[in-house]
């Protein structure tokens, strides 16, 4: 029965969100505090450029707006008028596209600063700067734009492809060699970026003519330690709907506060939550807090006993309550592919082997997941689209030790410990650059976390492990130990090659693009898998025009059977997602296609 109001309810969300409106209604009134409860540890870095947290992107997501294209509660991009006065599309002789933005006049910083083009140039300038891979971030967020090589490279001081026009007017230009894009407005969505707090006070934009640039060159030696202080201050300037207020370090919780200079979202939306927390919850725990109060929101819940338990408070009728919509996303084994074991694809392939996803998923969702065999998820349009051909090309890779002593046969572990013919004892071996490899895996897995304990059981406990001639050794740690591992980041510790293997999930926005995942050699290529036919179907998976949908879902398929062949991941599940919440919480409608931030502005609190 619950699963059955589930669907009924994801039914009626949709319908919902088409009738919600944009302004603000006279009848909410501002104020009250939604405590919000997450199961990963938040860092107070709240940038994207150095790791990929999500709770701290949301953190960051609060804290950020003005974009010049804005997210619709439906998922669909759109320019954001709040930001923008007026906006041109002009195709140049060269094929490239260029935007020019005119953004509107009395915007405000958090601190009261007014808001004019610069800000969003130096948005631009720096996180695509040669100074943050120079400290280690990735800094190709914008590099479909003409002439990001030369300046990400150092090699100019312009960025020929951002020009600053006047105080209020700037452009890009999109680089023909990237041209058509599926997604192209999303590719000229940009926010400024208050620059003193990063740099201090003596560094200013400015444009010559040939694209713009910083007046002071921008290196580690002179700015390094000026921008690390500001990566430790979690109060940043804010352009968005909120202001961190406080962040405790020692319980990972965040206090935001409205921004009262923020104008609203692409249709004025303001927010009415006066306060938002957000917290570090524990698995086996969070759902007693909901019940006592310690949180009044938990969202994007995905473990089917925890999503058990919530319907039992809501069947209680203590006043909770809960949403429901299917993920766009997955929860995954990530391998490393540029060292030990899982460098070789056999080896990815008999781990597949040696679980059973069908019954990991029953397991850990309990009837609230199903199983993928890619990086989408089951709320994916193009999945759902291209579902029953997608299933007849891929390998489901069913539980088998026949398979998988199979395929390392064939990848060529047919060694034992003193390089002899392996008998079916002790761990295979395989003759690498004339050393012999042990079929040994280390795996880092994140602590209190249900994931990590079931898969923990079918890998260090099944018999059929060994039987292959394999062994895992496990590592727990807190998250953002993995996510420094998992990134290489954090530390010069951090970037010696150790682990093989990592669990956690991943979602998806609605532009779905995975080119710089699986650029060969790229910054945020995490499985530093060097294959260049996946990265060829990952361009040409959005190397076409917004109305290509047929042909989107034609690459999207062979995309996929080529990404199951060489299984850079093991997709162990997706699922509904649930929210629990208080219900005291009004109008709260978060879908996959949307971020906390999104929702927040358009629920309020009623006492």
């Amino acid at each position: 029965m619950r699963k059955l109001l589930t669907v009924l309810l994801i039914s009626v969300m949709v319908l919902s969100l088409a009738a919600c409106g944009g302004k603000q209604e006279e009848a909410r009134k501002i104020g009250g505090t939604l405590i919000i409860g997450n199961t990963t540890e938040m860092t107070g870095d709240w940038i994207t450029a150095f790791s990929n947290i999500a709770s701290d992107s949301e953190v960051l997501n609060l804290i950020t707006g003005y974009y010049t294209v804005d997210l619709t509660s439906a998922g669909e991009y759109v320019i954001n008028k709040t930001a923008v006065k007026d906006y041109e599309r002009i195709v140049n002789d060269d094929g490239s596209i260029t935007y020019e933005f005119e953004i509107n006049k009395g915007l405000k910083f958090s601190n009261g600063v007014e808001i004019t083009a610069k800000d969003y140039v130096a948005d631009i300038l720096l996180w695509n700067s040669k100074f943050i891979a120079d400290l280690g971030g990735s800094n190709t967020v914008s590099f479909r734009l003409k002439g990001h090589g030369p300046y990400s490279k150092g090699e100019t001081k312009e960025f020929s492809g951002v020009r600053l026009l006047d105080d209020y007017k700037f452009s890009v230009t999109i680089d023909a060699a990237h041209l058509p894009y599926f997604y192209e407005l999303p590719l000229v969505r940009y926010s400024p970026e208050f620059l003193p707090f990063w740099l201090g006070d003596g560094v200013d934009v400015a444009d010559d003519g040939n694209g713009a640039y910083f007046t002071v060159e921008v290196t580690e030696e002179a700015f390094g330690d000026i921008f690390k202080a500001a990566r430790e201050n979690p109060i940043y300037v804010s352009s968005g709907p909120y202001v961190v207020e406080e962040y405790d370090v020692a319980s990972k919780m965040v206090t935001l506060k409205i921004n009262e200079n923020f104008a609203g979202n692409y249709e004025g939306q303001k927010p009415s939550i006066e306060t938002v927390i957000l917290k570090l919850v524990q698995q086996d725990t969070m759902m007693d807090e909901l019940r006592t109060g310690g949180v009044d929101l938990l969202y994007g819940v995905v473990a089917g006993g925890t999503i058990q338990a919530g319907h039992d408070l809501v069947e209680e009728g203590i006043g909770i309550t809960f949403s429901a919509y299917p993920r766009s996303g997955y929860g995954k084994i990530h391998f490393v592919t540029d060292h030990g074991p899982t460098q070789f694809k056999e080896v990815r392939q008999a781990i597949a082997h040696l679980i059973n996803r069908d019954e990991f998923i029953q397991a850990f969702a309990r009837g609230y997941g199903s199983v993928v065999h890619g990086p989408y998820g089951e709320g994916q349009w193009f999945y759902q689209e291209t579902r029953q051909e997608l299933l007849s090309k891929v390998n489901l890779y069913p539980y088998s030790l026949e398979d998988a002593v199979r395929v390392l046969e064939e990848g060529g572990w047919t060694l034992d410990a003193n390089g002899n013919p392996y008998t079916g004892e002790g761990l295979r071996h395989k003759m690498v650059d004339g050393q012999l490899m042990p079929l040994v895996i280390e795996w880092f897995g994140s602590a209190n976390n249900e994931f990590t304990d079931l898969l923990a059981i079918r890998l260090l406990e099944n018999p059929d492990i060994a039987a292959a001639g394999m062994k895992f050794n496990q590592t727990v740690g807190d998250f953002g130990e993995l996510i420094n591992w998992y990134t290489r980041t954090g530390g010069e510790q951090y970037t010696v090659p150790t682990y093989h293997m990592f669990n956690l999930a991943t979602s998806f926005t609605p532009m779905y693009d995975l080119e710089r995942t699986y650029t060969p050699g790229g910054s945020v290529n995490y499985n530093r898998i060097n294959d260049e036919e996946l990265y060829r179907l990952a361009k040409e998976l959005v190397r076409r025009d917004g109305t290509d949908r047929d042909g989107f879902k034609k690459a999207f398929v062979d995309f996929i059977v080529r990404w199951n062949e060489l299984l850079p991941d093991i997709p162990l599940y997706s699922n509904t997602l649930h929210d629990f919440f208080n219900e005291k919480l009004k109008d709260w409608n978060l879908t996959a296609n949307i971020r906390l931030v999104h929702a927040i502005l358009y629920a309020y609190i009623e006492e």
